[in-house]
């Protein structure tokens, strides 16, 4: 999933109101580490891995699904540790600062928090990846700089949920993630979890901001997604794949969540369809 676009800055906003992104990438099985003062205002998404970052004399663990945040004139050195990580970022002008932390979108006390909602993330991951390859970038800019904004608000954690319990909540999506094709008993899991199946409901939605079920149809179509743009595997497969036994009502559902139907989907974003993908 290449951005084939990655700076922003040249190119005129037609709309006000939210930030403009400066530039954008994703980097895939990144090893190295940065040590800089930076004089931008940046959002790095870390997707996959995990490693420390260091401000000011502190050390703050990176555990993917994470964000971790660089700010104008502050040293920071940070990288990946026992591998590689994934890293999505978006850089701003420093002059954003302000804005993002009058908005809520950064807290100068925490430069690293979790995802929220990680399935939401991937989804906008893929609706900006998809607009890095316009035919006319000039006019997608302004989509850019919205998709990028709902991005950052997508991964603030639901306010209330203790930390140790957000890991708790978060090793067991995770776990929903890596078997998507699996049928899930939510009151089977509650019950693993030691909890009664309305605790386990409400503090899911504490955490994830959406009831079990619903976020597991929105990991389920998040992966559609990236099988429709990334494979040439037929729809009937990708909807066994992501846990939809019937090929009729993965379409449907695809269409009321999505907005396009799944060979719409696909021809809107894959750049080189294989004429044998349906």
């Amino acid at each position: 999933m290449d951005f084939l676009i990655k700076h922003w800055a040249p190119y005129s906003r037609r709309f006000s109101g939210v930030p403009a992104v400066i530039s954008s990438d994703l980097v895939m099985e990144k090893s190295g580490w940065v040590s800089s003062r930076f004089n931008s205002c940046n959002f790095s998404m870390i997707l996959r891995g995990e490693g420390r970052f260091e401000r000011m004399g502190r050390v703050f663990p990176v555990i993917a699904p994470c964000v971790i945040t660089q700010w104008p004139g502050e040293s920071v050195n940070y990288g990946p540790v026992n591998g590689t990580w994934t890293e999505w970022y978006c850089v701003y002008d420093r002059s954003q600062f302000r804005n993002f932390k009058a908005r809520g979108l950064l807290d100068p006390t925490k430069p690293v928090w979790p995802v929220a909602d990680p399935a939401s993330l991937q989804l906008h991951l893929s609706e900006f990846a998809a607009l890095t390859r316009a035919e006319d970038p000039a006019w997608v800019v302004d989509m850019v700089d919205r998709v990028a904004e709902r991005a950052i608000l997508s991964t603030w954690l639901a306010p209330g949920a203790p930390a140790d319990e957000y890991t708790s909540f978060r090793a067991m999506a995770v776990s929903l993630r890596q078997n998507l094709a699996r049928s899930w008993d939510f009151d089977q899991l509650a019950k693993t979890s030691g909890h009664s199946s309305s605790t386990f409901r409400r503090r899911w939605i504490q955490v994830f901001g959406r009831p079990p079920a619903d976020y597991l149809r929105h990991l389920r179509l998040a992966e559609a997604c990236r099988l429709l743009v990334e494979t040439p595997l037929r729809i009937k497969e990708i909807a066994g794949r992501t846990g939809f036994a019937d090929e009729l009502y993965f379409s449907r559902r695809f269409h009321m969540d999505i907005g396009k139907s799944p060979r719409e989907y696909r021809r809107a974003y894959q750049l080189d369809r294989p004429k044998s993908a349906a």
